[in-house]
């Protein structure tokens, strides 16, 4: 099946920060300018429905995933910073379906590191995406939160990833921090606040 997050990089891309081009179009007479008594002519009715629903698609999902990313407002109580650049993904992300995932990377005094991807699709819902989904290490406990559809989560040495299903929209949070405990406590502390930013299914 295929994963919207190709779909939603041309989305966004290719047109999520511009608008439509919907010029009107004049007769114009050879060499010559535009015709003010021309009239304009009408936008074409005929175009393609099954297009302009998919791109309408493209971009509610689009929007969804911007939505879901975590801010500086948002984690103001964390104590973090944000990084200069966002990591590389590693571990459990590797797993995760994605093309153009969004998302930050956030830094504790501690030396702690927090990231946050977030991935779209458009075929599936990103319930049945996490149910797919196999990462390394060992399965951690953590109870799903009001707003996800679903939740799973993995701890690899010292890096602990929550993965939560909301709608079309999979939004995953990595901690990597000295031990896998304290891994596992951040990165649960943080789960209501990214399913409170998930889409409603």
């Amino acid at each position: 099946m295929a994963v919207l997050a190709a779909v939603v990089l041309a989305g966004l891309t290719g047109c999520a920060d511009r608008p439509n081009d919907l010029e009107t179009y004049y007769d114009k007479p050879a060499g010559g300018a535009a015709t003010p008594s021309s009239p304009a002519r009408a936008p074409a009715s005929n175009a393609p429905v099954g297009n302009v629903a998919a791109s309408d698609a493209v971009d509610a999902v689009a929007q969804d995933v911007e939505a879901a990313v975590l801010t500086k407002s948002d984690l103001v109580n964390e104590g973090v910073r944000e990084a200069a650049a966002r990591a590389a993904n590693g571990s459990c992300f590797d797993a995760v379906p994605s093309g153009d995932p969004r998302g930050r990377t956030w830094l504790y005094s501690s030396g702690s590191s927090l990231t946050q991807q977030v991935t779209g699709y458009l075929d599936r819902t990103a319930a049945d995406v996490l149910a797919a989904v196999d990462c390394d290490g060992t399965p951690l406990s953590v109870s799903r939160p009001g707003g996800a559809d679903a939740a799973r989560a993995w701890c690899d040495g010292t890096t602990c990833t929550v993965l939560l299903a909301g709608g079309h929209v999979l939004s995953g949070l990595q901690v990597t921090a000295s031990t896998a405990g304290r891994a596992a406590d951040a990165v649960k502390g943080l789960v209501e606040l990214a399913a409170e930013k998930l889409p409603q299914s």
